[in-house]
């Protein structure tokens, strides 16, 4: 496959272009059955409220840029960066006459993730040519939880994008002397870490790899300008910061360190806050397709073998390993299975093209001509195959995707992982409480799931007259008035479970609200196979 590696910068900025075209329109054809996560509420009434802002800045500036109007259009979403709330906005009230709400909120990230693809073919031709840059975006995006990701209005894989942007802009300038590659460098690093504060860690991956492989003076003054540079960009991008700035830059500070609400993690039939070390690199494991999985081991290998690949190599490697690093010894009271560390995918499949290449290397001192081309077809079928049906079996609900190498989700579940989480298979009983709740029937969802069943309503998904109930409290972030009581899950009409350990929180399997479940017959259940994916039980 290295035969013919490279192309001239017009041809590939062209293939790029065809792989961003392909992963848009698969994207957005697919979305309409992708049901609404849980932290996408969030999102959207933060998006809705910023672009309202920028309106307001263009017919009354002076108002907009006052303490009550930053008050009023950015204390929503306040606790995280605005930069892709602020362009998920802008692209929804530019769309919203003609799409559904729900994909007029997620085509801005549509749009980005779909960049994802074309910019990690880019930097994988660089140095492999384009057939093995094309099979990182392919590998990549034949990930079902990546694929399931890209669609979303969320924060992590559009993080991942900004964090390609960086690795790809360094790598292409790495030995160009020019001032305006450190100021776009700090101008677009800036905007990832304005993006989600993970983008910081490709700062130090930078650092680790310069020192290795290019100790140059022109590389400290590239990294001195880059941070010094990012800081107003930062600061620039989120107006919420344009009053109160040092009290509210240190509550960002404490938000992102010691004082976000704890989100646990079940894990091995246990509740974990935090969970161990071996986490992350755990789930990474059972949720990258098997055939990506071992192509990555021999991509590693063959990149430390061969001295002249290392310093690419190395690259890849870090910036896969750090993400998931950063969590495995870091005191974050934030999990979530997969998705905070899936900045590191991009670099799993980059670096799994590499080991595919390598094989066919291999099979080249026996093949030759078209028998060759043959067999590098049918390996190709061969490694995407398994996740392709895996996609086409449970779509649209890809966050049960796991491995063939541990039996996919009937054998995760039996290890004690989650069935599922964030909500996603909520949109399956909305038809069954359709039908059979009465009027002012109360619903117990689980926690701080509330929101998604609010939007729900707001669609006209659901009836309004069905009212909800969870271990706490909750006012709809769509509308004021309406709230979730705080009543015991025995007094509800209804009970709806999704099949996500971690609703049991620190009481475990022996809480009380696991010991009911465990004695009822569903009246509705969702599977896939024997395994629940969210059930509802009618009292």
């Amino acid at each position: 496959m290295t035969e013919a590696k490279q192309l001239s910068r017009k041809t590939n900025f062209f293939v790029a272009f065809a792989i961003f075209l392909f992963a848009f329109f698969a994207l957005f054809i697919t979305d309409k059955n992708i049901s609404i996560t849980w932290d996408e509420p969030a999102y959207i009434t933060a998006g809705e409220s910023y672009a309202g802002w920028f309106g307001e800045l263009v017919q009354n500036p002076g108002y907009a840029l006052s303490a009550e109007g930053i008050e009023t259009y950015w204390e929503a979403n306040h606790e995280h960066p605005p930069l892709d709330k602020i362009w998920s906005g802008l692209v929804w009230a530019a769309v919203r006459p003609f799409l559904p709400d729900l994909t007029a909120h997620r085509l801005g990230n549509i749009i980005l993730n779909s960049l994802l693809f074309a910019m990690l073919y880019l930097l994988v031709q660089d140095v492999y040519g384009w057939l093995v840059g094309v099979l990182a975006s392919v590998f990549l995006f034949s990930m079902p939880r990546v694929f399931f990701h890209a669609h979303l209005s969320a924060l992590d894989l559009v993080t991942a994008t900004m964090i390609v942007a960086v690795v790809l802009l360094f790598w292409k300038t790495r030995q160009n002397p020019s001032w305006w590659v450190d100021i776009a460098l700090g101008v677009v690093w800036g905007l990832a870490v304005a993006t989600k504060v993970n983008a910081v860690f490709v700062y130090f991956v930078l650092v680790i790899w310069i020192l290795a492989y290019q100790r140059q003076w022109l590389m400290v003054r590239r990294l001195l300008v880059m941070g010094a540079l990012a800081i107003p960009v930062f600061f620039l991008s989120w107006p919420w910061l344009y009053h109160d700035t040092l009290a509210r830059v240190w509550e960002y500070v404490l938000f992102i360190t010691v004082d976000h609400w704890e989100i646990g993690q079940w894990y091995f039939n246990q509740f974990y806050m935090p969970p161990p070390w071996h986490f992350p690199f755990v789930i990474t494991a059972v949720v990258v397709p098997l055939s990506l999985f071992i192509l990555f081991f021999v991509g590693v290998g063959r990149v430390l073998m061969r001295k002249a690949e290392r310093p690419f190599g190395w690259y890849l490697i870090l910036n896969g390993f750090v993400p998931m690093l950063a969590l495995a010894i870091g005191q974050s009271m934030v999990y979530d299975n997969d998705r905070l560390f899936i900045s590191a995918m991009p670099f799993i499949a980059a670096l799994a093209a590499v080991g595919f290449d390598a094989v066919v290397q291999l099979l080249g001192r026996w093949l030759t001509g078209k028998a060759r081309s043959v067999v590098v077809g049918l390996l190709v079928v061969a490694v995407l195959l398994p996740q392709a049906w895996a996609i086409r079996s449970l779509y649209p609900h890809l966050l049960s995707y796991y491995t063939e190498a541990i039996g996919g989700v009937a054998g995760a579940t039996k290890m004690g992982l989650e069935a599922t989480y964030w909500c996603e298979t909520y949109n399956e009983v909305l038809d069954y409480l359709n039908e059979n709740a009465k009027v002012g029937d109360v619903v117990y969802i689980d926690p701080y799931s509330h929101d998604v069943m609010y939007y729900y309503q707001r669609q006209g998904q659901l009836r309004d007259d069905i009212l909800f109930t969870s271990t706490y409290p909750a006012r709809s972030i769509f509308n004021s008035d309406v709230a979730t009581s705080q009543k015991p899950f025995s007094r509800a009409d209804f009970v709806v479970f999704q099949n996500r350990g971690t609703t049991f929180g620190v009481d475990g399997l022996d809480s009380s609200y696991a010991k009911w479940l465990a004695k009822q017959e569903p009246d509705f259940e969702f599977a896939y196979g024997d395994v629940p994916l969210i059930v509802v039980y009618q009292k």
